[in-house]
């Protein structure tokens, strides 16, 4: 057995999850930059008092494309092209019309909202002229987001990450020349970013008219109450994502009171620097969670653990891994990141240096809690995910914050982060606990369906003489099936190498549901290979799909 297919689709996907990460977070932490270096410390606390307004292209981009994605997936998953296509348009007529209605409340209520966030007197300019870009910005950059990940996990990520690309390269390229060489002030920055999504969302129009899409836009067949239906469904599903955006707006919100209250605009300027810090280690982060995200709904629904445990455990370990190398470097050198924003010589560094060694804590139960999340997300549970969210991203941090400030004073609020993940880990593990005990079919903290691991078997068939396969049909032949459908999955596997001329590795898992034997078969091979076997295959026990790229083969043999 090996995990030859998963580990491929993993790598294949990652990139541009790991890209799409990177348009969501260094926007924020290159303007934060170049801010900082040519127009001052009072201009990048700007940038943090309008933290959460940027922060709202992350809960869409969760809300509407993860939420959207696991269920197009899941019905891809259950060989129903309908369905998916049905949930992609759901998802994105819903994204297009919810941010386009935010848009218009930013412009009606600008002056109400920037009250809302409270800035410095000394921030106060540099918030109301950023804030014009941004507003136009806003529903460009999430119809894009949302869009991107149906593409990532429709056998394009390299198209999706080139976008992405191009977005960045010309957002740090355009703050370069509008802040150093122009001298355009703030408006520079928020306009170079508005800029680069503007190019990202025309190059993204060649997926609509790309034949090889499997997700289609079938506005025709959507009606007003079905498409009200499905984006709660949506929305039910990515809430736990989005709302870990959600809460992290409103807990910047209220700590940004507080170190502007305690601090003025250097505290402002530290808490920058430190979630700047998180978005840099989040690109990783949240790149290996999404991808997991997406690979999670296929395999958790055919129940194959065996490749769940295997990406599972891989992606833990290297997020925590990096998340260990970059606490170290910022305990050791917290100056390596402060000389990027410009705060290593301002007065009182000491307690600046302090904070984001203190805030870096957070960055390894964060690497965890995160993974965790994105899997729960991507079985269903939204009672873990959601225990989660919000413990972690907003009820941990400021209970920690207000018990601690009157011992500690400003400390509490860098260390409320790294405390307020580890008490959403302690607490997602008791429920799962209690859940255990009232469900004894589930094992774990990734509800592993116990009762089936040992009817399951794995094989990676690498040619149509493989020795894995004898073993297989030995294995059938002990549980008494039949010798026509052994034959007949025989003439599949060989219809599948002889097509792709050998050069394609099968993976496949058996599963014995006493009543019935389920055997599913993926591999990376030529698309119309699936044409053929639909032709020269009864379709009574067989179905035939493409899910992330890759043939999806289900032969059901009935034992009754």
């Amino acid at each position: 057995m090996s995990n030859e297919i998963i580990s491929h689709k993993f790598r294949e996907l990652l990139l541009p999850s790991l890209l799409i990460a990177m348009a969501l977070n260094i926007a924020s932490v290159v303007d934060a930059s170049f801010v900082s270096t040519f127009l001052g410390h009072n201009a990048q606390a700007a940038l943090q008092v309008l933290e959460p307004l940027v922060m709202l292209i992350t809960i869409f981009e969760w809300l509407f494309g993860l939420g959207g994605q696991i269920l197009a997936l899941n019905k891809k998953a259950e060989f129903d092209e309908d369905g998916s296509n049905h949930y992609f348009t759901t998802s994105m007529l819903s994204t297009i019309v919810l941010s386009a209605l935010i848009l218009v409340a930013c412009f009606l209520f600008k002056d109400a909202l920037i009250n809302l966030l409270h800035p410095t007197a000394g921030a106060l300019h540099y918030v109301d002229a950023y804030s014009v870009y941004l507003f136009i910005c806003f529903p460009i950059a999430t119809i894009l987001g949302v869009l991107c990940q149906f593409i990532r996990v429709d056998g394009q990520p390299n198209f999706a990450s080139g976008v992405i690309i191009v977005v960045n390269i010309i957002n740090i390229i355009l703050d370069y020349l509008f802040l150093g060489v122009f001298h355009m002030g703030i408006e520079g920055a928020s306009l170079a970013m508005l800029i680069g999504y503007v190019v990202g969302a025309l190059c993204i129009l060649k997926y609509h008219f790309d034949s090889k899409r499997t997700f289609k836009f079938v506005l025709s067949k959507l009606k007003f109450m079905s498409w009200v239906i499905s984006t709660i469904e949506i929305i039910k599903i990515g809430l736990p994502g989005a709302s870990m955006g959600f809460f992290n707006v409103l807990l910047i919100y209220f700590m940004n009171l507080i170190v502007s209250g305690v601090l003025g605009e250097l505290g402002l300027d530290i808490f920058n620097v430190c979630v700047s810090a998180l978005l840099i280690i989040s690109i990783l982060i949240m790149g290996f969670a999404e991808t997991l995200s997406s690979i999670v709904p296929i395999y958790y629904a055919q129940n194959d653990f065996y490749n769940l445990n295997h990406i599972v455990r891989n992606s833990v370990i290297i997020t925590l891994v990096c998340a260990v190398a970059f606490t170290v470097f910022l305990l050791v050198y917290p100056d390596g990141l402060l000389m990027f924003f410009k705060l290593h010589q301002v007065p009182n560094d000491a307690l600046v240096e302090n904070a984001i060694r203190i805030y870096s804590l957070a960055f390894i139960p964060m690497a965890f809690s995160t993974m965790l999340l994105f899997y729960y997300e991507g079985i269903e549970r939204t009672v873990e995910s959601g225990i989660i969210t919000i413990i972690s991203e907003f009820l941990g941090p400021l209970m920690f914050t207000y018990l601690l400030f009157p011992y500690i004073g400003i400390t509490s609020v860098w260390l409320s982060f790294p405390l307020g993940f580890i008490l959403s880990l302690v607490a997602v593990a008791i429920y799962v606990r209690i859940v255990e005990r009232n469900q004894s079919e589930y094992s774990g903290l990734f509800f592993i369906r116990k009762g089936l691991i040992e009817k399951t078997r794995n094989y990676t068939l690498e040619s149509k003489n493989d020795d894995e396969k004898s073993e297989m049909f030995n294995h059938l032949e002990s549980l008494d099936v039949d010798k026509l459908s052994i034959e007949t999955l025989d003439k599949i596997i060989n219809t599948i190498f002889d097509s792709n001329n050998q050069k394609v590795h099968v993976e496949v898992l058996l599963i014995d549901y006493d009543d019935k034997i389920t055997i599913n078969l993926k591999d990376e091979g030529k698309r119309e290979v699936m044409k053929d076997i639909e032709k020269s295959f009864s379709q009574d026990n067989l179905k035939v799909s493409e899910v992330l790229g890759f043939n999806n083969i289900e032969y059901v043999i009935n034992m009754d």
